[in-house]
């Protein structure tokens, strides 16, 4: 179990998730993917929790794509709806580990972490660093170049 420290996602973008997420084993971590538990029609499996993604980041060993987003945000449904099923988009995020975070389903994991609005995007790398984020709507335009450069920092 890692130790708590509060983490300003505004702030900071080089914290490791280790510090800001006590990761516990969870029961349904390896079942608890989006979806019904498969992949999207466009082949991207987004995870619903840290656990499990964090998990597939580590043994695949590449980057994670972690959006927060809330119910009632019309921001964050306009990212699901235009950014996320963009064809290139989804074609990018298999070279990822997809998780999206909810305060609903996710309220302990998000306890631990200030979000200052929704949507926000992070990519973390396997060993848990912070490598990039973002706040508010971005489209695809704005993810390509979060990803390319996401990607790059990491090597």
């Amino acid at each position: 179990m890692f130790r708590f420290k509060r983490l300003n996602v505004g702030l900071t973008a080089c914290v490791f998730l280790s510090s800001a997420f006590a990761v516990a084993p969870s029961k349904a971590a390896d079942s608890a993917v989006m979806n019904g538990g498969g992949p999207q029609p466009d082949g991207v499996v987004w995870h619903n929790n840290l656990e499990s993604g964090w998990a597939e980041s580590k043994r695949r060993n590449v980057p994670m794509v972690i959006f927060v987003s809330s119910e009632r945000c019309q921001y964050c449904e306009a990212m699901k709806r235009t950014t996320w099923c963009d064809g290139a988009i989804s074609k990018r995020l298999r070279d990822f580990v997809a998780i999206r975070l909810n305060p609903k389903d996710n309220a302990e994991t998000l306890g631990r972490i200030h979000v200052p609005m929704y949507p926000t995007t992070m990519i973390g790398a396997p060993e848990g660093r912070i490598l990039e984020h973002r706040t508010g709507y971005q489209p695809s335009g704005a993810i390509h170049s979060l990803l390319s450069r996401s990607w790059s920092l990491r090597r």
